[in-house]
């Protein structure tokens, strides 16, 4: 077996096959690059498709849309939440205004 002879350098790099058809053997050494066949393109099978490929872009889609729905919610109601606040802060001022105006005019002997 030639990978016998390339134990250690198995476990610390993966060994390289050479594409040539005419040469099948494994290679331990770097001292030379690799020289590959241009790899021509291949068009997909039915069963490389798979899940994701069918229903990817409807997911993405609805996922994308979902979170835009989400967030313009939350800022519609962190809008009201903060008016109401807003206007509970106020009335209460107001009531402390009053207050102080009542007691400035009416002194306690």
């Amino acid at each position: 077996m030639p990978a016998l002879s390339c134990i250690y350098r198995t476990v610390t790099r993966p060994l390289v096959q050479r594409r040539s058809p005419t040469i099948q053997r494994l290679r331990c050494f770097a001292s030379q690059p690799v020289r590959e066949a241009p790899h021509q393109e291949q068009p997909p099978r039915l069963e490389d498709i798979g899940i994701l490929r069918a229903y990817g872009k409807p997911v993405a889609t609805i996922f994308l849309w979902s979170a835009l729905t989400y967030m313009s919610l939350q800022a519609v109601w962190s809008k009201l939440y903060f008016d109401e606040v807003r206007l509970e802060t106020e009335a209460r001022i107001d009531d402390l205004q009053s207050e102080i105006g009542r007691l400035d005019q009416n002194p306690k002997p």
